[in-house]
């Protein structure tokens, strides 16, 4: 116990300062065993010393230990605060992406490449699903749900083959208004999200 490193030992903060401070008082104390007549008030200092020096060491641990607790409550909510916001940029792209595919499809109705973006569309479409099966409003779940549906029901009727021009535009406004109806949904749970603090 003689090679102590005070460096090392200040290196811990104020606890290792604490324990520093009783190790020094332990020395003092094995220093004066050994002597014949010891001045009692000598005893007496050191054992207020050692006192002192225990109540700053618990003071630091109690202390030590609600910062501690302080600094995992501000992480955890700066963890959830992250979450949210990840989420709410991923729900904004999806919608980003699911609105300029369908911009794009409706530029140039050709069948084959809607076929082809069919499988894109309901992909942004089940991770838009994902978030909204997230929330805890069952009244917006139904309405998004069935706007996938009529979504991929005309999508596939605009896909068919010797459509007459009437019907194809009638197709093509339904498909545009479905796909602004997603598109609102989608912003509307992302704001919802970004006002949302963490607890």
């Amino acid at each position: 116990m003689d090679n102590v490193d005070i460096v090392q030992i200040l290196g811990t903060g104020l606890s290792g300062f604490g324990f520093l401070l009783m190790y020094l008082a332990y020395k003092l104390i094995s220093s004066l065993v050994p002597l014949p007549d010891v001045n009692p008030h000598i005893i007496k200092m050191i054992n207020r010393y050692m006192l002192v020096c225990f109540i700053m060491t618990v003071t630091v641990g109690i202390f030590t230990f609600m910062t501690t607790s302080y600094k995992n409550h501000v992480i955890s909510d700066q963890a959830a605060l992250l979450k949210s916001k990840d989420t709410v940029l991923n729900i904004l792209a999806t919608s980003q992406k699911s609105k300029l595919l369908s911009d794009s499809l409706c530029r140039n109705l050709d069948s084959q490449l809607i076929t082809d973006a069919k499988s894109r569309q309901n992909s942004y479409l089940d991770t838009l699903q994902k978030y909204m099966e997230l929330e805890d409003n069952p009244g917006q779940r139904e309405r998004f749900n069935r706007y996938k549906e009529n979504l991929s029901a005309v999508t596939d009727s605009l896909a068919m083959d010797h459509l007459d021009r009437g019907k194809r535009e009638f197709l093509k406004e339904k498909f545009v208004v479905l796909n602004d109806s997603i598109t609102r949904l989608s912003l509307k749970v992302a704001a919802a999200k970004s006002v949302v603090q963490p607890k």
